[in-house]
C-alpha cells in the first residue's frame, strides 16, 4: 500500500499525519513540526544597566478638589443700599483703606490711607483699626457696656461719653441749677475736630431718637424716631439698639472678633461680612 509507512525503530505501522509511533513514541521522520508558540511579551518596566531596578508603577493619584469659595468674604454696602464687589476673606486677610490694601475706596477722604484690617480667625475673623483718623465703627447686635471716652455713631451723629466733673467744695458750695442727678454725658463731635451740644444722663434709661427721647435730633433723618438707649447704671453704662433702621455703632478701642452678619463702618463706607 502506498500509504503503509512503518516505524524506523519498531516497525510499527504508522497512521497518517501522525508525528509519533503509537507503540514505541519514536518521532517519525519528516513529519511537520508544529511553530513554537509565541514568548509572551514582558511589559513590566526595566532598568539601565547600573540603575536600581525600576519601581513598580504607582496607581494613579486622585483628582483634587477644586478650591471652594472663601467662607467668609466682605461685601461694600453703597449708599442706595446695592451691594458692591466682594472680597474673598482669605490668607492673611484684608486691609481696607484709600490707598492701600485689597478692599479699597479711593475717593473716600474720610477713609485713611490704611483705615482697617480683617484678618481669619475660626469661623470669623478679628478686626482692627489701623489708627485711622475718625475710627473703625462695629454696629452693635445687643447691649454693649460702655467706658469713658468710647465713641458711638447713630445716624449722622458722633457722639463720645464724657464723665461730669464734680469738683470738691473748699468752704464754699458751687452754686448753679439743680442737679436732677446726672451721673455722665453725651458730647456732639462736629466735622473738623469741633464739639457741639452736651447732653447731661440721668440715672436709669436714657431714650435717644430723632423725634422722643431725652436726647433728640430732629434734623436728622437717618436717626429712627426711637433709635437707641443709653442706661446709665450704677456701675456701668450699657448701649441698647431699639430695632434702628441703620444702626448703631461703637468705635472699637482694639482688635474685636466678629462674625458673618456683622457690619462695620470704615470712614463713612460700610461693610458687611458675609
Amino acid at each position: 500500500m502506498a500509504n503503509d509507512q512503518r516505524c524506523a525503530g519498531c516497525g510499527a505501522h504508522l497512521e497518517p499525519a501522525f508525528r509519533f509511533c503509537a507503540q514505541c513514541g519514536r518521532p517519525v521522520a519528516g513529519a511537520p513540526v508544529a511553530p513554537p508558540a509565541p514568548a509572551r511579551r514582558d511589559t513590566s518596566p526595566r532598568s539601565l544597566p547600573g540603575q536600581a531596578p525600576a519601581a513598580p508603577a504607582a496607581p494613579a493619584a486622585p483628582q483634587a478638589r477644586p478650591a471652594g469659595i472663601p467662607s467668609l468674604k466682605l461685601v461694600p454696602v453703597r449708599h442706595d443700599g446695592r451691594a458692591g464687589p466682594a472680597q474673598p476673606l482669605q490668607g492673611a486677610g484684608v486691609i481696607c483703606g484709600r490707598a492701600e490694601g485689597q478692599l479699597l475706596f479711593p475717593d473716600d477722604t474720610t477713609v485713611s490711607p490704611r483705615h482697617a484690617r480683617f484678618t481669619p480667625r475660626g469661623d470669623g475673623a478679628l478686626l482692627e483699626d489701623l489708627g485711622s483718623l475718625n475710627g473703625t465703627f462695629l454696629r452693635l447686635r445687643g447691649p454693649r457696656p460702655l467706658a469713658l471716652g468710647d465713641e458711638v455713631r447713630l445716624g449722622r451723629q458722633l457722639l463720645r461719653l464724657e464723665a461730669i466733673a464734680r469738683p470738691a467744695a473748699a468752704g464754699t458750695r458751687p452754686w448753679g441749677s439743680p442737679d436732677p442727678g446726672y451721673r455722665a454725658r453725651l458730647v456732639q463731635l462736629l466735622d473738623g475736630s469741633g464739639t457741639g451740644e452736651a447732653f447731661p444722663l440721668k440715672a436709669g434709661e436714657n431714650l435717644l431718637g430723632r423725634e422722643v427721647g431725652d436726647v433728640t435730633f430732629p434734623q436728622d433723618r437717618y436717626v429712627s424716631a426711637r433709635h437707641a438707649r443709653l442706661d446709665v447704671l450704677a456701675s456701668a453704662v450699657v448701649l441698647v439698639d431699639l430695632g434702628s433702621s441703620n444702626g448703631t455703632f461703637l468705635r472699637v478701642a482694639g482688635p474685636v472678633p466678629v462674625t458673618a452678619g456683622d457690619q462695620v463702618l470704615v470712614g463713612m463706607q460700610l461693610v458687611r461680612l458675609e
